[in-house]
């Protein structure tokens, strides 16, 4: 794509080098647009392909979700070691296990008994339950260890992908486009080249004809003729 980059702007040079002779050309005047936004569109998507190799160098945890809540997990486990028993009385939020699937869930409870029973009523579906005060959990209160939007950051994959796939397609127009034109920006530069003055032929290309010579810039200039060698006679001594 770097060398399609270059390409374009060799393109540019010769079309901004042809409106100087016909600036109001409307061919030009749209080509040279075009050609403009070709290589702002070239130059965004050799960006974006260089971001893509860096961002596929780093390997992210398989499931970012887990690997907080393992952190979270330990630092639970590290406050209960120091944390003295919690004292549960009737109103106090707590999370209870529901008998169903053995699962932890936010619940209040409403009583207690003397031998360590407990009746819960779950806040999701309001179902009572009963477990025992050695089953009861506090809480989780989320410390921001890390910050919440990389906890849940937005999947941006999706979003710079469609953004690359637009830039794509009108690069695909602008192509199609360019091609279109093609035909009428030849027969541009064949129409100039026939101008008078517009010609640029260099003085040492091959002759158009077997007993054309190789000629010096001065030829032709000014009436001159081409520049004539001259033969040096050999001296002779005594001559």
């Amino acid at each position: 794509m770097a060398d399609d980059l270059q390409n374009y702007k060799l393109q540019l040079q010769q079309v901004e080098a042809a409106l100087l002779t016909d600036p109001e050309n409307p061919e030009l005047l749209k080509l040279k647009k075009d050609l403009d936004e070709v290589i702002d569109l070239t130059r965004d998507l050799i960006k974006t392909q260089l971001e893509e190799q860096k961002k596929s160098s780093y390997i992210e945890p398989a499931s970012t979700k887990a690997y907080y809540d393992e952190i979270e997990a330990a630092l639970i486990a590290a406050e209960k070691l120091v944390e003295p028993s919690k004292i549960w009385k009737i109103g106090d939020k707590c999370q209870a296990k529901w008998t169903e699937d053995g699962q932890y869930y936010d619940a209040t409870i409403e009583g207690i008994t003397a031998e360590g029973e407990v009746s819960v009523i779950f806040e999701a579906y309001q179902n009572r339950s009963t477990t025992t005060i050695k089953e009861l959990k506090e809480r989780v209160v989320r410390n921001e260890v890390f910050p919440s939007n990389k906890r849940h950051r937005p999947n941006q994959k999706e979003y710079l992908k469609k953004r690359k796939q637009k830039k794509l397609q009108r690069f695909k127009e602008l192509e199609e486009e360019r091609e279109h034109d093609k035909n009428k920006w030849l027969n541009f530069t064949m129409k100039n080249s026939k101008k008078p003055g517009m010609k640029v032929k260099s003085i040492f290309a091959s002759p158009e004809n077997v007993n054309g010579r190789v000629g010096i810039g001065t030829c032709g200039v000014s009436g001159k003729p081409m520049t004539e060698f001259t033969h040096g006679e050999k001296y002779r001594k005594g001559v």
